[in-house]
C-alpha cells in the first residue's frame, strides 16, 4: 500500500475510533445527540473561561448570529449558562454548567482513551517520534 493510502487509512481509522468511543461514552451518560459543533462549542468556553458572545464569535471565526443560534440550544440543553457581565450590562459571559463540566471532562477523558490505545504498543522511542511528527502536523 502506497504510503498516502496509508495514512489516509490510519486517520479514518483513528476517525472512526473515536467516534465509537465517545458515542459509547456519551450514550452511557445520557449525552447522545450532541454535535460536532456544539462539542466543539462546549470546549471552546471552556478554553476561553467566561467568554462573551464576541469573544466566542471571535476565536472561532464565525459570525455573532451563529453564535448566538448555537448557544442558546446548548442553554437549552442545559450545557451552558450566561450571566450579565458586572462590569456591563449589555454583555453576557459564557460559562458551562455542571452538566456542561460533566460532558466536557467525559469528552477529554475520551481523548485520553485514544491516545493511550494508540501509544500501547510503541517503544518510548517510537512514541517520541510520533509525537515529534505529530508537532510537525499541528
Amino acid at each position: 500500500m502506497e504510503r498516502k493510502a496509508i495514512v489516509l487509512n490510519t486517520v479514518e481509522m483513528i476517525s472512526q475510533l473515536m467516534g465509537e468511543l465517545e458515542s459509547k461514552a456519551f450514550e452511557s451518560e445520557g449525552f447522545s445527540g450532541i454535535t460536532l459543533r456544539q462539542m466543539f462549542y462546549l470546549e471552546t468556553i471552556a478554553l476561553l473561561d467566561k467568554p462573551t458572545f464576541s469573544d466566542l464569535a471571535e476565536h472561532l471565526q464565525v459570525t455573532p448570529p451563529s453564535v448566538s443560534a448555537i448557544v442558546k440550544k446548548l442553554i437549552r440543553l442545559g450545557f451552558v449558562s450566561k450571566q450579565q457581565a458586572p462590569e456591563d450590562g449589555r454583555m453576557y459571559l459564557l460559562s458551562l454548567t455542571e452538566r456542561g463540566l460533566r460532558f466536557n471532562n467525559l469528552h477529554n477523558e475520551v481523548h485520553q482513551i485514544l491516545a493511550k490505545r494508540i501509544i500501547q504498543n510503541l517503544t518510548k522511542e517510537e512514541i517520541e517520534e510520533l509525537a515529534e511528527l505529530l508537532s510537525k502536523i499541528t
